[in-house]
């Protein structure tokens, strides 16, 4: 089975109830003087709309060099580790979508992410949800198979639940939570658009949506959440 780079497996998501969405409606609201730093930016969806928005200051942090290569005209500073990062600069917003669930410790990343942060730094995290009520009705008859895209994303180091996620949020010194959500099934990316392009479509996608809130433990495709930092 031939590998996704991370450009190829990472697709923008523009649609309601999608992390990316969630993340737009938030960052449209920092100062084009801030300092942001995108970790694992994918196909470069977050850094375009940041450049949209005026904001210049950008750095990011890919592991995968083909996909660097890729998005060298969007990040000013592009490194492969927090290390190689300018040690003096710190940011005022930092971008983990969908990337924490690839570390080995995530919260000891957090540690060291915090060294970077100015007081007042906002965090944007998106994490998959492995209590989804489909991931719970395959383990129901006995299936669990790791995949190239999605929750069971074969890369995944870690599995986050609502309460785990809710510990993950809590957990840096001084940080206070903004806000806590989620998001639903990209089905965007999975039906054809006869069928997206529908009328009742955008009436079933919020009805959708009001039910994730409702219930996010069993129907969140991803855990969001938006942090505020202060050192203590």
């Amino acid at each position: 089975m031939a590998k996704l780079d991370p450009y190829e497996r990472y697709q923008a998501k523009p649609f309601p109830g999608s992390s990316h969405t969630w993340a737009f409606k938030h960052l449209a609201n920092l100062p084009q003087s801030s300092s942001v730093l995108d970790i694992g930016p994918g196909s470069g969806i977050i850094g375009r709309f940041l450049q949209q928005q005026g904001i210049s200051d950008i750095s990011a942090i890919e592991i995968d060099a083909k996909t660097r290569e890729q998005l060298r005209d969007i990040y000013p500073i592009l490194t492969s580790r927090m290390e190689e990062l300018p040690s003096e600069k710190k940011y005022d917003a930092v971008i983990l979508l969908d990337v924490l669930e690839h570390m080995a410790d995530p919260f000891q990343f957090l540690d060291q992410l915090s060294e970077k942060l100015q007081d007042g730094a906002l965090l944007y995290i998106s994490v998959p949800n492995i209590t989804h009520f489909a991931i719970r009705l395959m383990m129901l008859f006995g299936y669990f198979e790791y995949m190239d895209r999605g929750p069971l994303d074969r890369t995944h180091l870690q599995f986050f639940s609502r309460r785990r996620f809710n510990e993950l949020t809590e957990y840096l010194s001084g940080c206070q939570v903004v806000e806590r959500s989620g998001t639903i099934e990209p089905l965007e990316l999975m039906l054809p658009s006869s069928i997206v392009d529908l009328p009742g479509f955008q009436t079933l996608s919020r009805v959708r949506i009001a039910l994730m809130e409702l219930w996010p433990s069993l129907l969140a495709y991803q855990h969001v959440g938006l942090l505020r930092f202060q050192r203590p």
